[in-house]
């Protein structure tokens, strides 16, 4: 308690940065625990002159603070590089700290220190660098995604209104036949150039979000938490890597619920006095995040037969609300995600089939020529190379069965139980009479012979 106290006795160095894409506004002020810090100096300089500026004129053991914004993450590992510790709190902290005229860069930088030191600020979580790139990667999926829906509306629009046939099909192929339409259609020059423009937009976004799709399976075909999350019907390679590129470390969520407000699917809170107020969801968390899980729950509810899927059939058998249902549900499967993340083993072995089809899907997808450079013959050695460590006991339905068994041959019986990387416990068969309905069938057996001996003693 002493040692606690003499620490917030302390003295420190605070320094409240108002980042800009060029411009850094610096305020450094002193701070002890329980007061406002006061300002010491304050410092103008740009992103380029970061480090010469740190060096010469902010002290060492100092903490900066910089608000949430497009440049943050890169600047905070610039810091951390020459030594000095930064935070990152949330983008809207300085809200209501200045008045309408009173601000500028100077004012909101000295803001940012006093709301660390009242307590106001939410610290950010920074990503590692791995993690920021697997966020540009995906990023950069959804902006292509949207490009080629745009552009293919305006392909089908383009068709409507000239009296053309509307193209069916494929996209890709839908496009093509455009093209052919276009040839034969009446129209003018300038006309038939438009529309040819608009095809060439489309099939040019078509294949940029094919090459970012593509690395985005390259990538989930080489990380071990992606494969895993792949075992949760629903889940495959955009939404695997999407909840990876964001959860980073699962460590950080100790309870599921933790990541379940993380991704923002969890009901709001509004409640005062007699008022119970809704229990409608967040609008915070991850939209883009959110958006993926909630298609997934939505697939996963047509397809699946898991305990989960056939709960949420009962709610929608009683009349429940089908949007509440897809939530419920894609509240379970974070869940459950969080506990794959974290190691633990299968329950059952009912997603093991669903499993291995992703899987030989996958290697279907990254091609031979990868599946040679990792090592592998075919897409079902692939598979099965990866379905043995969570399935230690395949079953003979399994499409992958002949290769499993390969495979561990040749590994020496190594499948028999997870990896050791995955820091899971090793599975053990429980004998038939170990099951449950066995132990109370046991127990009635057993009550009914203390009966009978009671009886029959005088």
């Amino acid at each position: 308690m002493r040692r606690k106290m003499q620490a917030q006795d302390e003295e420190k160095i605070l320094v409240g940065m108002d980042a800009h894409s060029e411009k850094l506004e610096l305020c450094v002020a002193r701070w002890t625990h329980g007061s406002d810090p006061v300002r010491c100096k304050s410092i103008t300089t740009t992103v380029d002159a970061l480090e010469s500026t740190y060096l010469k004129q902010v002290p060492q053991g100092s903490l900066t603070l910089i608000e949430a914004s497009q440049n943050t993450f890169s600047i905070v590992e610039r810091l951390r590089r020459i030594g000095y510790e930064a935070k990152v709190l949330n983008s809207d902290v300085l809200k209501g700290m200045a008045r309408r005229d009173r601000i500028n860069d100077r004012i909101d930088a000295e803001n940012l220190a006093k709301a660390y030191a009242r307590g106001h600020g939410r610290e950010v979580h920074v990503p590692g660098e791995k993690h920021r790139e697997y966020r540009d990667v995906l990023f950069g999926y959804f902006s292509a995604a949207k490009d080629a829906l745009r552009s293919w509306n305006r392909v089908w629009g383009f068709c409507s209104a000239h009296g053309m046939k509307l193209p069916k099909g494929g996209r890709l192929n839908a496009a093509k036949n455009v093209e052919s339409a276009l040839k034969d259609a009446t129209l003018t020059e300038t006309q038939r150039f438009v529309g040819n423009m608009d095809v060439e937009q489309f099939k040019s976004a078509l294949e940029l979000k094919g090459r970012f799709q593509r690395q985005i399976e390259l990538t989930v075909s080489k990380d071990k938490d992606m494969q895993a999350l792949m075992q949760i019907l629903g889940f495959r390679f955009i939404v695997s890597f999407a909840l990876v590129a964001f959860v980073e470390d699962v460590r950080r969520f100790p309870t599921p619920s933790k990541l379940v407000a993380y991704v923002g699917l969890n009901p709001r809170m509004n409640s005062s006095g007699k008022d119970e107020g809704g229990n409608a969801m967040t609008s915070c968390g991850i939209p883009r995040l959110k958006a993926l899980v909630t298609e997934a729950a939505q697939i996963s509810l047509r397809r699946g037969d898991a305990p989960m899927h056939r709960w949420a059939r009962r709610k929608l058998a009683e009349g429940k609300p089908y949007n509440k249902v897809i939530g419920a549900l894609a509240r379970k499967m974070v869940v459950y995600a969080w506990h794959v993340l974290m190691g633990h083993p299968a329950p059952n072995c009912e997603m093991e089939a669903s499993f291995t089809r992703k899987l030989e899907l996958l290697g279907t997808r990254i091609g031979r020529d990868e599946l040679r450079a990792q090592g592998f013959a075919d897409k079902r050695k692939f598979a099965a190379s990866i379905a043995c460590l969570f399935y230690p006991k395949a079953s003979t339905s399994s499409p992958s069965h002949d290769a499993y068994a390969e495979i561990n041959a040749d590994a020496g019986g190594l499948c028999e139980g997870p990896s050791d990387r995955l820091g899971t416990p090793p599975r053990v068969k429980k004998p038939a009479s170990s099951s449950l309905t066995t132990q109370r069938t046991a127990r009635v057996h057993t009550k009914a012979e203390d009966c009978r001996n009671l009886e029959d003693k005088p």
